[in-house]
């Protein structure tokens, strides 16, 4: 607090009060387009900051983050196509919503929590780093492994009618994280003796040829079945009114509770946006007095699912400034970005270089607050792409797939291998299987299995482990507790759809 003053000097200069509002919108941009990424986005953009100051140029970075994080809902609201992987859940009851015709309610929940869960976690990220982090700092490889299978109890949430479905989806999606080099031999699985899939499949291009493509084909099958008119009722944005105040006072404690959970997920290096947003999601299905609305259109599942994946932002820049551990993926080239700029992330961060890095935090804070601004001006004019004939509008999207797959890894493998998984991902549509398990098996495949490994190494190969840890041991109870309910729970007479 004795320092507030230059720390505030330091931040607000003009030179921040111009850029960081423009990597807000930049960010919202480049998370609503579907093949595109936030991490791609920060990668394109970084070598536009090397000529400034370190404060300006993470804080714009930050920036990005935050607005291609809620910009990935405004694609998963419109086009049921999540423009990042965090807006995964985010679909299920943002697309349902926007075809009956309440796309802005959709659009206004998901700014909102976005804003809160942000800036709820950015409160955090100030206030409690060092514990949380230290906390973090506790979980070893059965920890990671009991939270990863946590994760995969949302499996039953998230299924639809049918468990088993979603089970084998599940596996499906594990199948695909386990293609290509085990990651601590080096051994070759699964490749049937082509080079495509000797590095394996990356969670980008699955995104993509899972997702993006996919719906693609979905729709355009559609198109074909049936006239898509270009003012489409339920698809038009700017009828129907935004979420009320007393609405949002609602969902509320949805909100607060969903951002709580992820910035402690988000705190934990390696967890990820993803597991985080699905834990939320489902947590805050199981304690809703209207579980059976979500899926099928519920503002309390947008609520959840955006506040969630928003307070990860700020929970996983603590493992990395205060212990130099990228939290996820795009805190991975946030890392760089510091190294880059003269900061070397730490624990020494806060004492040698404690004027930068409280304006870098202060700077996220306000980052959130411009979101709130900027969200409100931009979203309907990139919700107006909806408005554009499909046939238009697909082939743009098959486009930035296609360049985000490249650009991604600079191969030309990955845009090979999205085609044919996009083909796979219809099969299972067809036969009735949700993609969401898939994506979830994908994404905690390799948690679950670099854990599990590990620790069987450190164990000696005894099972037990997993049941000696206590952290482990209640992460396991807690997910049969979870799976039971849940089950309990979709057993339960349909009343109809919200």
């Amino acid at each position: 607090m004795e320092n507030i003053g230059e720390i505030l000097n330091q931040l607000f200069t003009l030179r921040n009060l111009i850029f960081v509002p423009i990597a807000v919108t930049a960010g919202i941009i480049i998370g609503a387009i579907p093949g595109l990424t936030v991490t791609l986005g920060i990668i394109l953009l970084m070598p536009l900051t090397y000529g400034l100051d370190p404060i300006t140029a993470i804080i714009s970075l930050l920036a990005i983050y935050v607005g291609g994080v809620y910009g990935g809902s405004i694609s998963a609201i419109l086009i049921n196509t999540p423009g990042t992987n965090s807006a995964l859940a985010t679909t299920l009851d943002g697309y349902p919503l926007a075809r009956r015709g309440r796309a802005n309610r959709a659009l206004s929940t998901s700014l909102y929590a976005s804003v809160i869960g942000g800036f709820i976690s950015g409160v955090i990220l100030l206030a409690a780093a060092p514990p949380i982090a230290k906390i973090a700092l506790r979980f070893r490889s059965p920890e990671y492994f009991s939270l990863a299978v946590f994760g995969m109890t949302v499996i039953a949430g998230v299924s639809g009618r049918s468990i088993t479905k979603g089970l084998i989806s599940a596996a499906v999606g594990m199948f695909v994280s386990f293609l290509g080099l085990e990651s601590l031999s080096g051994t070759l699985r699964f490749t049937f003796d082509t080079m495509l899939l000797f590095a394996g499949v990356g969670l980008l291009p699955a995104l993509i040829g899972f997702i993006a493509l996919n719906q693609v084909i979905i729709k355009s099958v559609e198109v074909k079945t049936q006239s898509r008119s270009r003012d489409n009722p339920e698809l038009a944005v700017g009828g129907d009114a935004s979420i009320s105040l007393a609405e949002l006072l609602k969902v509320l404690p949805t909100i607060i509770k969903s951002s709580l959970i992820s910035a402690v997920i988000g705190a934990m290096p390696g967890a990820g946006g993803g597991v985080a947003q699905f834990v939320s999601y489902n947590e805050a299905r199981r304690s809703s007095k209207n579980p059976r609305e979500y899926g099928h259109g519920s503002i309390e599942g947008i609520a959840a699912a955006e506040s969630s994946n928003n307070a990860v932002v700020g929970s996983a820049m603590i493992p990395l400034i205060t212990l130099g551990i990228p939290g996820d993926g795009v805190t991975a080239i946030l890392l760089g970005a510091f190294i880059l700029h003269g900061l070397v992330p730490g624990p020494r961060l806060f004492s040698e270089q404690s004027i930068i890095t409280y304006a870098i935090i202060i700077g996220f804070l306000i980052s959130n607050i411009l979101l709130l601004i900027l969200g409100k001006i931009v979203t309907k004019r990139i919700a107006g792409v909806i408005n554009l004939p499909y046939g238009f509008l697909g082939i743009n999207i098959i486009l930035f797939c296609f360049a985000g797959a490249f650009a991604n890894s600079g191969s030309i493998n990955e845009m090979l291998l999205i085609v044919p998984l996009a083909i796979f991902a219809y099969g299972l549509k067809l036969l009735g299987f949700s993609v969401i398990p898939t994506m979830l098996g994908l994404i905690l495949g390799p948690i679950i299995e670099l854990n599990f490994t590990r620790s069987m190494i450190v164990s000696g190969g005894d099972i037990l482990i997993f049941f000696k840890e206590p952290i482990s041991l209640t992460i396991l109870a807690l997910s049969l507790v979870f799976t039971i309910l849940i089950l309990r729970m979709n057993r339960q007479p349909d009343h109809g759809e919200a």
